[in-house]
């Protein structure tokens, strides 16, 4: 089986702010490349909540190359090849719309989405993010980093291809149900879900949410006033605050003096500029500076996956 697996990261809401690009290439149902660029957006415009959920500042790239020029660089591995994205509706938009800036012309391609195909495939499985789909299949990688989002991508499709002793992608997508899409010129039709699944995996999830409970201590956030900011991976912000509280804890939707814990998908705070930062951890930031003490902590360390706790 042979294809590309692709993963954008933007700066800002625009789709034409692409900051960063990974690439898997897959030949023979093995990965023979590894490719990830940085690029530098036309309009250094970064939002907080996208630093949050990837890491990368406006220092990172101000020397980078344009999408222009990376795209010299890459634009060979797309043509009359298959693409694959996970939310692919979403990376394949950022391609064409950055295409679209720069008066690129794309090159034609099908592609299929993997969110898709997992939600397909996988009926036991809770939910078809990324990171929930490759923790089912027993694969680590660093989430929202664009080449190990790629590689995760990829690693979805070679085990339905495997569970399903099938390497024809045409095949694939009549079986499961998702339908391929292509990008030709103007001519944009999208990967979407259609008709019956004939065929759905045999593996099962056995994994609940509640099973952090069993990492934690019962009493873990006794007498602490936790808040969130940013989007987390491993679930939704309710879902977040009522294991707060079944930990014993309570939570706030703003920073205030009471603020005890400040969870944060926000990588390493301290290198970050002032303007960069959501205003709950701005605020979080003030009130340390003037003698409080709350803490910073990441989605993992919130989960007692680093044993904090």
């Amino acid at each position: 089986m042979d294809f590309i697996a692709i993963d954008f990261e933007t700066a800002n809401e625009k789709r034409s702010s692409a900051c960063s690009i990974g690439i898997a290439v897959v030949k023979n149902g093995h990965v023979v490349e590894r490719i990830h660029h940085l690029i530098r957006p036309m309009e250094m415009r970064f939002m907080p909540i996208n630093i949050g959920i990837h890491g990368i500042r406006p220092g990172m790239v101000e020397n980078e190359p344009e999408f222009d020029e990376v795209w010299e660089k890459i634009k060979h591995y797309f043509h009359d090849n298959l693409v694959i994205a996970h939310n692919a509706s979403f990376d394949i938009s950022v391609l064409r719309k950055c295409a679209e800036l720069y008066n690129i012309e794309l090159p034609s391609f099908e592609y299929i989405c993997t969110m898709k195909l997992a939600r397909n495939f996988y009926k036991s499985i809770e939910n078809a993010r990324l990171n929930t789909v490759n923790n089912f299949l027993g694969y680590e990688f660093k989430h929202h980093d664009a080449l190990y989002d790629a590689l995760a991508c990829s690693n979805i499709l070679l085990n339905i291809s495997q569970e399903l002793e099938c390497t024809d992608i045409n095949e694939i997508s009549t079986l499961i149900g998702v339908s391929i899409g292509k990008v030709e010129g103007d001519i944009y039709k999208p990967s979407s879900t259609k008709g019956r699944v004939a065929k759905t995996s045999n593996r099962i999830y056995y994994l609940k949410k509640d099973n952090v409970l069993d990492r934690l201590q019962l009493d873990a956030y006794k007498n602490e006033v936790v808040v969130f900011t940013g989007k987390l991976s491993s679930m939704s912000r309710d879902e977040a605050m009522s294991l707060v509280r079944k930990l014993g804890g309570s939570t706030g939707s703003s920073v205030t003096k009471n603020t005890t814990i400040l969870v944060t998908n926000t990588k390493d705070i301290k290198a970050m500029r002032r303007e960069e930062m959501s205003n709950k951890l701005k605020k979080a930031t003030d009130l340390n500076a003037k003698g409080h003490s709350i803490k910073f902590l990441s989605e993992e360390e919130f989960l007692g996956i680093d044993n904090r706790i």
